[in-house]
């Protein structure tokens, strides 16, 4: 079965889609809401234009995005209800089109993922959704890594990961001791975070959820090296777009 993407380039190879970009910005609001038109005529203006590497970096995070949420129509239509429900649509898709464009490594990208698909089945809110997806933006991938292998740990000792978990707000100074003992725990938020994110399909840790998110899961394909902790050239980048 094909991905989303894969489903829209062959839509393009048959001539279905055949009009570039004229106004991209407004084509990648639309194209995280799911929009198939708005993604094939991106797709094509990619391949006919010499864009800079950023915004290569920065549609293989998108495709990446969809391909893990657009599984269906309707996860389509719940995401934009779901973002229009306050009346502020392409407000927040804004908020979201930022988000996906600011963080910098695939793993980031699949807790996007995890936590909107939480959203469209009504296991968080919109401003819990927002608040989580801030909270992995801002935060270093090794400490999340961290916070979710320590999660369940209380009155840790001082580590580098934790001074980087203190200033996004997901730990807090525990134990003050007069020797110079301190010791770290876990906020509410950091639980959140994990639970809805992090570790959402981790069946072991949260099994009902975990049973429900993957459920959802679909291949993910290989970026070149990109985002996964290698340098991509710009061979790379160009291979990228000719899969």
């Amino acid at each position: 079965m094909m991905n989303y993407i894969e489903a829209i380039k062959e839509r393009i190879s048959t001539g279905e889609i055949q009009e570039a970009s004229t106004d991209l910005f407004e084509d990648v609001l639309d194209a995280v809401l799911g929009n198939p038109v708005s993604v094939g005529k991106i797709i094509i203006t990619l391949t006919k234009s010499a864009f800079f590497i950023r915004e290569r970096l920065f549609w293989s995070k998108m495709e990446k995005f969809l391909n893990g949420v657009c599984l269906s129509k309707d996860d389509c239509d719940k995401l934009q209800v779901k973002l229009a429900e306050d009346g502020k649509k392409k407000e927040n898709t804004f908020r979201l089109v930022s988000i996906i464009d600011r963080v910098e490594t695939q793993q980031k990208i699949s807790y996007l993922i995890n936590a909107t698909r939480c959203l469209l089945e009504n296991l968080i809110d919109r401003e819990t959704y927002f608040r989580i997806c801030h909270t992995i933006t801002n935060t270093l991938e090794e400490d999340l890594a961290f916070l979710g292998e320590h999660i369940f740990e209380a009155d840790l000792s001082y580590d580098i990961s934790i001074q980087g978990l203190l200033t996004s707000g997901l730990m807090y100074q525990s134990v003050i001791d007069a020797n110079g003992d301190q010791k770290y725990s876990f906020t509410p938020l950091a639980q959140i975070v994990d639970q809805y994110a992090i570790s959402s399909n981790n069946i072991e840790r949260y099994p009902n959820l975990g049973q429900l998110t993957n459920s959802f899961s679909a291949p993910q394909p290989k970026l070149s090296g990109i985002l996964e902790g290698k340098t991509a050239s710009d061979k790379d980048i160009v291979d990228l777009f000719k899969e």
